[in-house]
């Protein structure tokens, strides 16, 4: 891979091609992170219900939701146009269920829907947009409806020096069991890691460090009836938030 960092072109537009085969050996959990949002949507299979996916990347999360849900329809926004090129090869077998929409979710509209879920998307977001984020979607969503964000999340204390070793030996475990099966090369790999610290160097991938508890606080304040954490491996983590149903 070129480490060289041309201008105009953000990290996930130089990456999108292999983020679908890679993301799963980077991050462990993210497989099963991505099962468990679509076993957190509170429907029936049968069910016809309007979703929201926010920061869809390739829409892998969107895809599962639309194959189990075969009634559902949906909006899926993101703001890199490479990541949504993908998207939209993806989603061919269902068109008429899907829109497909290129905006900044720090500042775009939220259509009205039952659920809204987002996948390794926030901890992109500055902790002081968070609160009008949470906002947004509150008011996005009917009565009844929920939030589902799954990303990476520190806890409270920071995570301590040995759960860190326990983590990182877990990861990298993880890493030469996918280079052993050829699922990647440890080549690739290394080389993914290095571009994206060039890139964070450069100020081209800017990520915070959110606490669940940050999180919460601020959904609480928006307007969420609920908030808890229902899922966590190691860092990564998914929040389910509430609104509450009208009274008859």
């Amino acid at each position: 891979m070129d480490f060289s960092l041309p201008e105009c072109r953000s990290y996930f537009a130089t990456i999108a091609d292999s983020y679908d085969r890679l993301q799963p050996v980077l991050s462990p959990p993210y497989s099963r992170g991505l099962d468990m949002i679509v076993d957190l949507i509170p429907f029936a299979a049968a069910d016809s219900f309007e979703f929201v996916e926010l920061g869809c990347g390739t829409a892998e999360p969107t895809v599962r939701v639309l194959e189990h849900f075969r009634r559902a329809t949906g909006t899926c926004i993101d703001s890199e146009p490479e990541m949504l090129a993908l998207a939209r090869r993806k989603l061919t077998s269902h068109l008429g269920r899907i829109e497909v929409r290129e905006a900044n979710i720090n500042r775009c509209d939220i259509p009205q829907c039952d659920v809204v879920f987002s996948s390794k998307t926030i901890h992109h977001v500055p902790p002081a947009a968070l609160p009008e984020l949470f906002t947004r979607i509150v008011n996005a969503l009917r009565p009844g409806g929920c939030f589902v964000l799954y990303d990476a999340m520190s806890v409270e204390p920071h995570w301590g020096a040995s759960v860190r070793r326990q983590s990182s030996r877990f990861r990298q475990r993880h890493l030469q069991e996918a280079v052993a099966a050829g699922v990647a090369t440890q080549q690739e790999i290394d080389a993914r890691v290095e571009y994206k610290r060039a890139m964070k160097v450069a100020g081209q991938d800017v990520e915070y460090e959110h606490s669940a508890k940050n999180m919460i606080d601020a959904m609480i304040e928006a307007g969420f009836d609920e908030v808890a954490v229902v899922w966590r491996m190691f860092a990564d983590a998914i929040l389910l938030a509430c609104i509450p149903a009208k009274v008859a």
